[in-house]
This record gives C-alpha cells, structure tokens and sequence, in this order.
C-alpha cells in the first residue's frame, strides 16, 4: 500500500522521469559512445575507450557537485532553489547533448569531446540535484520514494536504448538529437512541481512560511530519535543477557570448584 500511495503522487512520477533520463543517459553513454567514436569517427579501438572515458570520468565530481549545488541554493531559497537547480541542470545537458548531435566528421572528435565533456557534467549533476530533492518529496515514505526513482533510472536506460538507438537511422547523429529533445523535455517537466513550501516560482504558498529547512531539521530529529531508539534497545539486550551470563558463570565455576575438590580427596 506504502507504493500505491507514492506512487499516486504525480510529483513522484516527474522525479522517476527525469532521473531516468539523466542516469539512464549516463548508461546508454557508456554502452554506444566507444562504438560511436570508433564506427563515426574511425578513431583505434583503444583511442575511442579513452575517449568515451570523457564522458565517464566527469562522474568522478560532477554529481557531487549537483549535490552540492543543490544544498547551496537551498540554504539561500528552500525548496524553490533546489527546483532551479535540478532545471538547470537538466536544461543545460539537454542544450549539450543535442549539440553533440551535430558533431559530424568535418569537425572530428576534436570538437565533439568538449561537447560531450559538458553534457556529462551537467546530466550527472542533475542526478546529485535529483536526490537534493527526493528526501523532501514524501518525508514519511522516504525510503520508498528514494528506491522509486532509483530504479527509474535503470529503466530510464532501457526505453532510451530501445527507442533511440535500436533503430537504424540515415545519418548516425540522430539518435543524439532525438535523445538531446527528449532530454529537453524531461527539464520542462520541472516546472509543474510545486509543494506548499515552494515551487521553481515561490518559495512558499499563502499557508505559511513552511521552509525546506524545517523539513531538513525534522528528517535529523527522525533519524536521531531511531538512532537513540536503537541504542536503548541494544542496552537492553545487553542488561538481559549479563545476568544469563553470570549464571552460567558461576554455575561453571562451582563445577569446576567441585571437580577440584574431588581430585584433592583421591
């Protein structure tokens, strides 16, 4: 029932869309991009692996800098900067990847790898912006909200392969293109994501001055008040089971005491 409710949000559909597109894009990147430079480009095997490396590499820090952005914005608009960021980012690696598309051979991998450099950056970024956002979609169902849209970037990869590059084309850029459109449109669908606390266009509604920031303190008091739960409990486990222990301890030491005494008297 827990997923039927999460599932019934339509904020919690946009979210699976759109990191299924900017982590399904990263792994439709790391299965067609050696192919892509090797076959267009007619570039050695081993040249297109680093040059896909481009493309994989940027991973190394630009999803944590989505992440870190995402806080950045937060702090000085709530919930309305996190929305920005997750637009832009989204927005600006649609802008990239389409470009990419016109990368033909008269410019040659040279301009088509800085290209693809940017579209990586700002794809992984939207995925660090994504779960900037997840935590405050649904706070009471975080952890299924958090599992949802993971898994909809694997399933993101799945329908941009079989859609995009499946399908034989005349000029072998227009996957790209067609991925870079749809890309576009994943960033557009942030604009109808909106919360009593802030929207890409308010930071709260008429309700009240409810702030992310409130949010954020009540998620820390929830994981501190599981964590002091846990503990108690572990103290307790331990106080039932010393007296077990004693016991047996001395239950073993009287044996012992007695085998001795025993062993004295023979």
């Amino acid at each position: 029932m827990t997923y039927l409710e999460v599932m019934r949000d339509y904020r919690v559909i946009l979210m699976i869309f759109q990191y299924g597109m900017c982590f399904g894009s990263q792994l439709v990147m790391h299965n067609v991009l050696h192919t892509h430079f090797h076959d267009y480009f007619h570039v050695e095997p081993t040249t297109a692996g680093f040059l896909a490396f481009g493309y994989g590499g940027m991973n190394l820090w630009a999803r944590s800098s989505g992440g870190i952005l995402s806080d950045w914005m937060s702090v000085r608009w709530g919930m309305q900067g996190r929305l920005w960021a997750h637009f832009i980012s989204l927005f600006v690696g649609a802008i990239f990847l389409f470009l990419f598309g016109y990368m033909d051979k008269d410019i040659g991998w040279h301009g088509a790898l800085p290209v693809l450099m940017l579209f990586s950056q700002f794809c992984n970024m939207a995925e660090g912006t994504t779960y900037g956002i997840v935590p405050f979609m649904i706070p009471k169902h975080m952890a299924v909200v958090s599992a949802v849209v993971g898994a909809g970037g694997t399933l993101g990869a799945l329908l941009l392969t079989m859609g995009f590059y499946r399908t034989s084309h005349d000029d072998e850029l227009t996957p790209f293109r067609w991925h870079g459109i749809a890309f576009m449109v994943s960033a557009l669908s942030v604009i109808p994501i909106r919360w009593d606390y802030g929207s890409m266009w308010s930071r709260t509604t008429s309700s009240g001055p409810q702030e992310v920031p409130k949010l954020e303190a009540d998620a820390a008091k929830l994981v501190v008040s599981e964590s002091k739960e846990n503990t108690a409990e572990n103290k307790e486990n331990t106080t039932e089971n010393k007296p077990v222990e004693s016991a047996e301890n001395k239950g073993n030491t009287g044996e012992n005491k007695e085998n001795t005494d025993n062993v004295e008297t023979v």
